[in-house]
């Protein structure tokens, strides 16, 4: 349907953002054919090997086609460099550009949310809405032989996403667990228990009958997309919402305007909007609707409908530091893939087998907490700057104050991971002199960190990009700088024990010798996004900066809701997918519900 068509349409509920999450919320409302759901979003449809074919991850990153290409303003704490934060933009959103990984967050971390002032958003609620998204099947035998998850009882068998291990492993997975076995880690055999300490295989949001990627689009929205209730216009981009004030001087949804090819629509809703455009995007578009920091909103000479000062705070994100060595031996690897002649090869045997190296990304995750990783004696130190920094009348007068305190009891809770570690058969450096040399990387990212940044408008118009700052290194008493070079070293002790130290001929960068200055410098010149941004419209209550309620729906209106990371008010130690495939579900039912209640 045209730009000009869709805003000529009757719609009960529009969803701005046909991601991750709105694409699969829009596809479950049309499941009810007396209810009419328009979508709009800015991508297109492309389902194209670049998105199906697992193996080819990444490489539709930075073509604008397919990603937003958003960056950070420069990071003063990170050499002052901008860092890059893919973000999907096609039909299906980020579900289309990431790893695949279907896992979950831990019960204790979930259970959690509840000390900070949310009601109905514990464990058993997130796990049901994740199982009910979920349509798994049983790992391969050769897949139970790396340890993937065959626990049914912890997996949704009926809903919408396929998932199941990959069936292709690298020869370093197994060496990986005898390593960290060795280590103390134990091998974690269903982190969809609501448990995710250990070393694990990942479930992934793969169709184990074709090895295809399994995605919001394709998962959701194919099964409901000849009905005649749902349209999605793609292609053109949301970027306000109108309002009416009610008798309760609540103010009421009534329309959205949209950009396409350089005329601007306004179309009509009757019962809802809802915004689910992700962390980065849906601050933008609450602020070009007049709802936010109403200082910010009249330097960009907006009108102030809404003063929610929360609308584009409480960034976080999973920072990332990689490391990289050289392997012995000769082992398939990834950088295969850059041979052309290689590549070329394995793509004809996916092709007509749907077999080999193409039908996997990564499998091998390990979730540890700061005992772990961290010895006693600078754990205390960590703890006791840390505590001295919460002191502060800025922490304590602070609307976040509770935010900190769960964050601060986490960091000595075994059952909560501060470290995930990943490694990945890939790693190219200069100066490598054996052509025939195989490397790999491994990447440590912190799970809670204590750096909290921003996104805001910059200007009144959606097609600038919002300024994206992740804060990163910048926090209380310099913590996350002492937990990576705590990581740093536990990286260096996975590559130089067991079966994987056996197999590592040389550690590449950062070295083990280096002194404690060096390696900070080298984790300012390295730390990245781990891509899973969070927050910038929490759920929370008002006075805590928050933005939505319990039930999804954004301060002072009756009838506005976001669905999408933005929500999330702390992060959960996990890949986010699944827990925003579980929002849909849940957003879904509470919408459901108030409609119910209603009539």
């Amino acid at each position: 349907m045209s730009a000009a068509d869709f805003f000529q349409q009757d719609f009960d509920y529009i969803i701005i953002g046909g991601g991750t999450t709105g694409l699969a919320l829009a596809s479950i409302l049309a499941t009810d054919a007396s209810i009419r759901v328009g979508v709009i979003e800015a991508g297109l449809r492309k389902d194209d090997e670049m998105i199906l074919v697992p193996g080819m991850v990444g490489k539709a990153v930075g073509n604008p086609e397919y990603d937003w290409n958003l960056v950070t303003k420069p990071q003063p704490f990170a050499q002052n460099r901008k860092i890059s934060i893919p973000r999907g933009k096609v039909l299906g959103g980020t579900s289309a550009l990431n790893y695949m990984a279907y896992c979950r967050g831990s019960e204790l971390e979930h259970n959690d949310w509840e000390k900070l002032g949310i009601k109905g958003w514990n464990w058993d609620t997130i796990n049901n809405a994740i199982r009910s998204a979920e349509a798994w099947s049983p790992p391969t035998r050769h897949a139970k032989a790396h340890h993937a998850d065959d626990v049914a009882k912890n997996h949704g068998r009926y809903g919408y996403v396929k998932t199941s291990a990959y069936s292709y492993y690298y020869d370093l997975v197994l060496p990986l667990f005898e390593t960290m076995n060795k280590m103390g880690v134990v091998t974690n055999q269903s982190e969809a228990s609501g448990n995710n300490i250990g070393i694990w295989t990942y479930t992934a949001s793969i169709d184990p009958q074709t090895n295809t990627r399994c995605y919001s689009t394709n998962a959701y929205y194919d099964r409901v997309s000849n009905r005649p209730n749902i349209i999605v216009l793609t292609g053109a981009q949301a970027f306000k919402v109108i309002f009416r004030q009610t008798s309760s001087g609540d103010l009421q949804a009534t329309a959205v305007e949209y950009h396409e090819g350089g005329q601007t629509y306004k179309v009509p809703v009757r019962r809802e909007v809802i915004i689910s455009t992700g962390a980065l995007q849906t601050p933008q578009i609450l602020e070009l609707s007049g709802i936010g920091n109403p200082d910010l909103l009249r330097r960009l000479n907006i009108p102030v409908i809404i003063d929610l000062p929360g609308v584009g705070e409480n960034l976080q994100d999973h920072p990332k530091v990689s490391m990289g060595a050289e392997l012995k031996g000769s082992h398939e690897t990834v950088d295969d893939l850059n041979s052309e002649s290689f590549a070329q090869q394995k793509l004809e045997q996916y092709r007509l087998s749907r077999t080999g190296i193409l039908t996997s990304t990564l499998s091998t995750v390990v979730f540890v907490p700061s005992s772990s990783f961290i010895p006693p004696d600078k754990m205390r130190s960590i703890l006791s700057t840390l505590d001295e920094a919460l002191q502060s009348p800025q922490i304590q007068n602070s609307p976040w104050k509770k935010w900190y305190e769960v964050q601060r009891a986490w960091l000595e809770n075994n059952g909560i991971a501060q470290l995930e570690v990943v490694f990945e058969p890939s790693y190219t450096h200069v100066g490598c002199t054996n052509e025939k040399a195989k490397h790999y990387r491994i990447m440590v990212f912190l799970q809670h960190a204590w750096s909290r940044g921003h996104v805001h408008a910059t200007s009144s118009s959606v097609l600038d990009s919002p300024e994206i700052d992740l804060a990163m290194l910048d926090c209380l008493g310099n913590i996350d700088m002492m937990m990576l070079l705590e990581a740093v070293k536990y990286a260096f002790k996975i590559m130089e024990t067991g079966a994987l130290g056996d197999l590592t001929a040389e550690i590449i960068e950062p070295k083990p010798s280096w002194s404690d200055e060096r390696l900070m410098d080298y984790i300012r010149s390295d730390i990245a996004s781990g891509f899973h941004p969070i927050g910038t419209a929490s759920m929370l209550p008002r006075s805590a900066n928050g933005v939505v309620d319990n039930e999804l729906k954004v301060y002072g209106t009756t009838n506005l809701r976001v669905a999408d990371a933005s929500v999330f008010p702390i992060h959960v130690g996990t890949h986010p997918q699944a827990t925003l495939y579980g929002l849909a579900h849940k957003a879904a039912e509470i919408i459901q519900n108030s409609e119910k209640f209603e009539l």
